[in-house]
């Protein structure tokens, strides 16, 4: 297991359930985009990895949280890990927690995010290391088989999303193939008609 810095030792703030995006606990009927925790096995519900960038370079886990928080009415930080420049690994939202990462496609998602523009920058060795075992481990421990980024979801908007950025997407269906995943999303098939 790689080494992962605790919600407690960056000083996350707690799951907020009066936040105006995932508001209250979810329930299938009434409240479906409320706060979902998985009731069952993790390793019968999470089947992908998704892979962010932030966008944004100068900014640690706490600034993330308070961004989500704060500013899009998330009950937490989106993600559920964040890799900072350094390769530390920071917890994000608890893993038993439905992240708020890929509009529509949350559920069973793991969001991972490298902090950083990779439009801009590329990403350091130390990041790409950390998201190389960090993955693995998740792969091994959830048997989760699928590897995706962001953009290769539907567009959620009618310009898309250029995450994880040109620098590091490109970088993801090696790292997958590497790691015996399939690059793509389960059960996902594309306008081209491919499934990735």
């Amino acid at each position: 297991m790689p080494t992962i810095i605790s919600r407690a030792e960056w000083d996350a703030r707690p799951l907020n359930l009066e936040a105006p995006d995932e508001f209250g606990v979810f329930d299938s009927q009434y409240n479906p985009e409320g706060v979902l925790v998985y009731p069952d096995n993790l390793r019968e519900v999470l089947n992908t990895i998704v892979v962010h960038h932030s966008a944004f370079s100068h900014a640690g886990p706490a600034e993330i949280q308070g961004l989500h928080m704060d500013r899009r009415g998330f009950a937490d930080v989106a993600y559920h890990f964040l890799i900072d420049v350094e390769g530390i690994i920071y917890e994000g939202r608890e893993l038993n927690v439905r992240g708020a990462h890929v509009q529509g496609f949350n559920t069973g998602s793991v969001g991972i995010v490298l902090l950083g523009n990779f439009n801009d920058e590329q990403p350091s060795e130390a990041q790409l290391s950390s998201l190389r075992g960090l993955v693995d481990y998740l792969r091994y421990t959830y048997e989760i088989r699928y590897l995706a980024g962001h953009k290769d979801y539907p567009a959620q908007s009618p310009d898309g999303t250029e995450c994880p950025g040109d620098n590091l997407y490109p970088l993801l269906p090696d790292i997958a193939r590497s790691l015996g995943m399939k690059y793509g999303i389960e059960g996902y098939v594309g306008p081209d008609g491919s499934d990735h």
